[in-house]
């Protein structure tokens, strides 16, 4: 069975790298036309009750790249406090993507991106105690602030959030809708 998983694996990166709704680089017509077809496509998958599916194969294959695939321990109570953690941007889509997962995958996401992050995520508030008055995002940076703010922004490269995941998620499992849309029809035929 390893062999196969890794083929698998391997197959899942391979898919994610070359996703046929990729709009970066193209001219500003091109990319809003593939970004509204991508919309279409995904409003069908998800009223056709398919993008449950996809999506669930995407989160699976985006956790197996990361190497998270497995249990993870529970979920500690500050890390279920409202608002951001520490050192994630505003990277977010503009509108939401709902989608019926099962509980556990739905629970592993936010638990490996905290134990992952969490060694990051508690310098960042020791650097906010140290820091007070600097803000990472402020236009107007003073040149004494510049080695605080690269640490900061070092740490912050170490920290995942769920949305990170999810939206991955999402590509990967849109960019395998044919290759799974195929094992289906084989599974039908045999």
């Amino acid at each position: 069975m390893r062999p196969l998983f890794k083929a698998e694996r391997e197959r899942a990166r391979a898919l994610s790298t070359t996703s046929r709704w990729d709009w970066d680089g193209l001219p500003g017509r091109e990319a809003a036309a593939k970004r509204a077809q991508w919309a279409m496509f995904r409003a069908h998958l998800h009223e056709s009750g398919e993008l449950d599916v996809l999506v669930a194969f995407g989160v699976r294959a985006e956790l197996a790249a990361r190497g998270w695939d497995r249990e993870w321990p529970v979920l500690p109570a500050q890390a279920k406090n409202p608002g951001r953690w520490p050192g994630t941007r505003d990277g977010g889509w503009p509108e939401r993507v709902t989608v019926r997962l099962p509980a556990p995958l739905v629970g592993q996401v936010p638990a490996a991106c905290w134990h992952t992050s969490e060694d990051a995520i508690g310098k960042l508030r020791d650097w906010r105690d140290k820091h007070p008055d600097m803000l990472p995002t402020k236009p107007f940076r003073y040149p004494a602030e510049d080695a605080a703010l690269a640490e900061y922004e070092e740490l912050a490269a170490q920290v995942t959030p769920a949305g990170d995941i999810w939206r991955a998620a999402v590509q990967r499992g849109i960019a395998a809708e044919p290759v799974i849309r195929e094992r289906q029809a084989v599974a039908v035929d045999a």
